[in-house]
């Protein structure tokens, strides 16, 4: 009983002067939400970036690897080496997929960017036009929310038919049943037989804003030889145990294909999900070195504004701890008093801030749906977990030294001050 009265005690003591003296405590809150609030929602904005696009990243599979004239990692340095480079032509891909073993399956892609879209009295730009080969459906997992993929038949005898990416779908036919209609690019008519799942974009061009066509098909629409058209040649290795086998075969064929002396060097890059996480990596790991100076410099203010604070009230109430330690208080009672005060300044202080974060946290959302981009920005267990600690570890920090003061003053001197 005697521990619990002098808790309940000391804790009263503290919200007493906290309401007397309200302009100066409602300050001091303000401080630590701010605080709190740059703290927890730069960790918030950073964990939660980085999630959705790890996550997002995983859509690619860890067996897939890319083959393209660049690599996925910072090359500035060598921008002319790599642009040089022969694009990855329908011959490498019609090597590979003949002899490379222990897959899967595997896709040639070409993308020509920058393209109109029209059906009866509507267009829509720029559109992104993918011309694909069999197997990308597999490699990709594919997903229609109408239709059906493109068939075999259609791929090899370059069908005038075309699946339409989700926003495509949106502008050109308000919803409507699109199944066996016709669109029209570049003066040629296609029928569409699918619709794509809605997917989003975090990097380029968004695939809900393209059309998809057989290889063949697209080869009758445009140039391949425009050194403007992207193409990229995808293999999906059976397991992940046959990476590196898969990988070295498929350096073998594509040297071979080219006609690649010992000695030269690659003119093409494998590219697998690993390197473009570790530049995802390497990007949040430099975005939280700067979080984390611009936390400590937060928490730096924080606790020289409140420990300020509280030298202020340690001072203006020195008579009154003169007259609590004649009346019997204890030096720990004194201490435990105005830490309390302390860390309760902190933790309201703490649960506006994150109410403020919840509420940026909402907002941001609903900016990015409107954006549709595929990130989910959430305030987390987590992350109110952590923004309530370092409200606690601000308060017990900023209130031990004049806590302290408080406690070490002479009853004697304390009743004679003025």
């Amino acid at each position: 009983m005697k521990l619990f009265s002098f808790l309940t005690e000391g804790i009263n003591f503290a919200t007493n002067a906290l309401t007397s003296y309200k302009s100066r405590t409602v300050l001091t809150v303000l401080g630590v939400a701010i605080g709190v609030f740059v703290i927890t929602g730069i960790r918030t904005m950073i964990n939660s970036m980085e999630h959705s696009i790890t996550k997002n990243l995983e859509t690619l599979g860890n067996t897939t690897m890319f083959v393209h004239n660049w690599p996925w990692k910072d090359n500035n340095d060598d921008w002319f080496k790599y642009w040089g480079r022969p694009k990855v032509s329908f011959e490498d891909y019609q090597k590979v997929a003949k002899n490379l073993k222990n897959i899967d399956g595997t896709y040639y892609q070409v993308t020509f960017g920058g393209q109109t879209i029209k059906r009866e009295g509507k267009s829509m730009s720029p559109v992104s036009v993918f011309g694909i080969t069999e197997g990308f459906d597999i490699i990709n997992e594919w997903k229609l929310v109408d239709g059906r993929p493109i068939s075999q038949t259609e791929f090899f005898r370059a069908g005038q038919v075309c699946i339409l990416g989700y926003n495509l779908y949106k502008g050109l036919f308000d919803d409507k049943n699109a199944l066996g209609e016709s669109i029209r690019i570049r003066g040629k008519r296609l029928t569409v037989v699918g619709v794509a799942e809605k997917q989003g974009a975090l990097f380029g061009p968004s695939v809900d804003d393209g059309i998809y066509v057989p290889y063949k098909t697209s080869a009758l629409m445009y140039n391949l030889n425009n050194r403007g058209v992207d193409k990229v040649l995808a293999v999906k290795a059976s397991s992940a145990d046959k990476i590196d086998y898969v990988e070295s075969e498929l350096t073998g064929i594509m040297r071979a294909s080219r006609g690649l002396r010992p000695s030269a060097e690659d003119n093409f890059s494998i590219n697998k999900q690993e390197m473009l996480m570790n530049q995802i990596n390497g990007f949040f790991g430099v975005l939280r070195s700067v979080g984390v100076w611009i936390s400590i410099f937060a928490v730096l203010i924080g606790l020289v504004s409140i420990g300020l604070i509280m030298f202020i009230s340690v001072r203006e109430r020195t008579k009154q701890i003169g007259i609590q330690k004649s009346l019997g208080a204890s030096k720990k009672f004194i201490l435990y008093q105005f830490m309390s005060e302390a860390v309760i300044i902190c933790l309201i202080g703490g649960v506006m801030g994150l109410l403020m974060v919840y509420g940026l946290m909402e907002w941001v959302d609903v900016i990015i749906q409107k954006a549709e981009l595929p990130l989910e920005i959430r305030l987390t267990r987590s992350e109110i977990y952590f923004g309530s600690i370092i409200s606690l570890v601000m308060g017990l920090l900023a209130g031990i030294i004049p806590a302290y003061v408080a406690s070490s003053v002479d009853p004697v001197i304390a009743l004679r001050f003025k």
